[in-house]
């Protein structure tokens, strides 16, 4: 008798292992958008858009890193996000804050390279504005591949010259972005606006060859809007989407994540503080905190498996997650620097947590 119970018991527990799926989404291709800029305080330590960008992305192991491509008035390719460098750029001579509006295409490549630094906190890393050939320069140097944003042409010539087919072209504009197929053949991502999954489909199936939507639009991109591009044969990039939105991408399964925080490359280290629980039970309004001293230059994943509701806050981010069923484990992850990671969980009911597992990684 107590060797059938036994059995039983035994044969219930692994149906129950087998009908959840405890694999988390495959992570998606990630993206360090503007460059792996870094903030110390309210300052720039590494500035957006710019080749130390690039080492700090390589230093971090991201594949791949966005850039914004301008024009200069005496047509040099230069790397600002906005119109203007106000934001980004302080007065060489003494470091002090542009008195007033200095648009990218009002001045001259030597105006902005004499007149003009990158903020930063090291004084070393007060550049001048970089141009697209120097940021390319280190792409190639560290086997970062550059992601376009840029409605120039002639950077996508000048992308292949220096990278070959190693480069993705992204814009909003169909027309020139549709140019990188003179030149390459590149990935390239459309912003499709408003357009429909199948309309976008479409458009990427008249492009031709290697191709994929970027959208910032999370309300459009669901994921039935997900699945269709997919199921056609098309990347599908979240482009920058507020952090619970972020999340729900990963889960919906897009294949390439473009973000100012997004962190999941792990392969080849080895966690410098780790925790594994499973079988947690939590009440209502009850608490699960994890803390833990970091170096300056650090990463932290979370891997979590439950059924309820939960508050999750996750180094100062907030997602509030509901499972039910046979959803898949969520899985996070995320850059840090100057920051000692902590963890919050709190069941908004009372909630399972099947498994929890937090990796920190030095880097």
């Amino acid at each position: 008798m107590i060797k059938r119970l036994i059995a039983l018991l035994f044969a219930l527990s692994l149906a129950f292992s087998c009908g959840r799926n405890t694999d988390p989404a495959p992570s998606p291709y990630a993206v360090a958008h503007r460059g792996c800029w870094l903030m110390d305080g309210n300052e720039f330590y590494i500035n957006e858009n710019c080749p130390a960008g690039v080492w700090m992305a390589a230093r971090y192991g991201y594949p791949a890193i966005e850039c914004d491509v301008k024009y200069t008035r005496d047509s040099v390719m230069v790397l600002m996000h906005d119109n203007t460098i106000n934001r980004t750029m302080r007065m060489a001579a003494d470091y002090s804050p542009v008195p007033e509006p200095v648009k990218v295409s009002d001045c001259t490549f030597e105006e902005l390279r004499t007149r003009y630094v990158l903020a930063s906190t090291d004084p070393a890393l007060r550049t001048p504005i970089p141009t697209l050939q120097e940021l390319l320069e280190a792409c190639r140097e560290t086997g970062i591949i550059p992601m376009l944003h840029s409605a120039v042409v002639e950077s996508y010539q000048l992308a292949h010259e220096m990278m070959g087919d190693q480069f993705i072209a992204f814009d909003a504009n169909e027309e020139a972005v549709s140019q990188a197929r003179n030149y390459s053949s590149c990935l390239i991502l459309l912003d499709p606006g408003k357009e429909s999954a199948a309309g976008t489909v479409g458009k990427l199936q008249r492009m031709g060859g290697r191709c994929g939507v970027s959208t910032m639009n999370y309300h459009m991109l669901d994921s039935a809007y997900i699945q269709t591009v997919k199921n056609a044969g098309f990347e599908v990039q979240a482009s920058i989407f507020p952090v619970q939105h972020a999340q729900r991408a990963v889960s919906d399964g897009v294949t390439i994540q473009l973000s100012d925080f997004y962190w999941h490359q792990t392969e080849g280290r080895k966690a410098i503080a780790s925790l594994k629980k499973k079988g947690l039970h939590l009440s209502d309004g009850e608490c699960f905190v994890w803390t833990e001293p970091s170096p300056e230059f650090s990463a932290i994943t979370l891997e979590l498996d439950f059924t309820g509701t939960l508050e999750i806050l996750f180094c100062g981010k907030t997602y509030t997650l509901t499972h039910e069923g046979q959803q898949k484990p969520e899985s996070f992850g995320l850059r840090l620097f100057q920051s000692d990671p902590d963890v919050s969980l709190k069941a908004l009911g009372a909630t399972d947590i099947q498994s929890l597992r937090i990796d920190l990684f030095a880097i």
